[in-house]
């Protein structure tokens, strides 16, 4: 591939008589008219003529009588600088699949390209724009030049999505809507409110069993901070083989993802039965600790 970005420190196409015939060029702005020697191989004179402009050549060199004759580039052909040229150099750059015209061929340019939107070039190839990871945020969208920057998100927000585009977001306030924090939120997770009366005292008005179902559902992932048990009780519930855990997951990110999961199931299946099914595996994964907090915590039974 060449595009752009190439062309800022090699032009590639030019370098057939750019290189070895820099006599040829003179950039603008150091000559208003630049010239060559030329000689008349009829008189065996030798004369200092003009040079074309960019976006012509040289139809016919200059004599004693006369000044240089230059011709405009036909379609397709060009030339970028003053020139001696016998004729225009032609538009040799084509984009590929993963690009796009930034500019197209004329008179004084080669055509251009860069990288389609959603990637960008690295090492002369476009490459898909990175993705944030959960618990952080696009700093600077992803061009055609860079690739997509991300960092941390700040206090009060999260980001719960793998994105090149996503901001942070703010966590909700439960106490404004009237409702309770259940599970606090951090930067991989919202805070999870509910109206489940969680405190031992005033649990007079209490809501329906399903309300403080779904809020023990949405507690129980973000309590184990484990990625061996994390992982085990997603297999326990689902009732799946093993299979090989990705150690450089974190424990917060699998806690986003088991959530999601067990979201999912309630929705399917019912909280009632997505709660026995989380009641009966930490049960066996001897978590005696968690169902202890769970019976204080929570007005369902138990």
């Amino acid at each position: 591939m060449i595009s752009i970005y190439k062309q800022m420190s090699l032009r590639t196409n030019l370098s057939t008589w750019m290189v070895f015939s820099l006599p040829l060029l003179s950039l603008p702005g150091i000559l208003s008219q630049p010239t060559y020697k030329w000689k008349d191989h009829q008189t065996n004179e030798i004369h200092e003529c003009q040079q074309c402009p960019p976006g012509t050549h040289v139809a016919e060199p200059c004599t004693a009588g006369k000044q240089t004759v230059c011709k405009p580039c036909p379609e397709n052909y060009y030339t970028e600088f003053w020139n001696y040229l016998d004729s225009c150099l032609y538009c040799n750059m084509f984009c590929n699949s993963l690009e796009e015209e930034a500019r197209p061929c004329n008179r004084t340019h080669n055509r251009e390209c860069q990288c389609k939107p959603g990637y960008h070039v690295e090492w002369d190839f476009c490459q898909r724009h990175s993705k944030c990871p959960l618990g952080s945020r696009v700093m600077a969208v992803g061009n055609p030049r860079e690739d997509t920057k991300c960092t941390l998100c700040p206090p009060g927000t999260f980001s719960y999505l793998v994105s090149s585009t996503e901001p942070c977001r703010a966590h909700q306030n439960c106490s404004a809507q009237g409702l309770e924090v259940n599970v606090p939120g951090n930067r991989f997770h919202d805070t999870f409110c509910t109206s489940c009366k969680l405190s031992q005292e005033d649990r007079g008005d209490r809501p329906g069993m399903e309300v403080c179902q779904e809020a023990l559902i949405d507690f129980i992932p973000y309590e184990i901070k484990s990625v061996r048990r994390l992982n085990r009780l997603k297999r326990i519930v689902s009732r799946s083989l093993p299979s090989g855990m990705n150690q450089k997951t974190s424990y917060e990110e699998l806690q986003v993802e088991l959530h999601r999961y067990l979201t999912r199931l309630k929705d399917t299946e019912g909280a009632d039965s997505v709660f026995k099914k989380l009641w009966g595996a930490i049960g066996r994964m001897s978590l005696q600790h968690l169902q202890e907090k769970i019976k204080k915590r929570f007005p369902i039974g138990l």
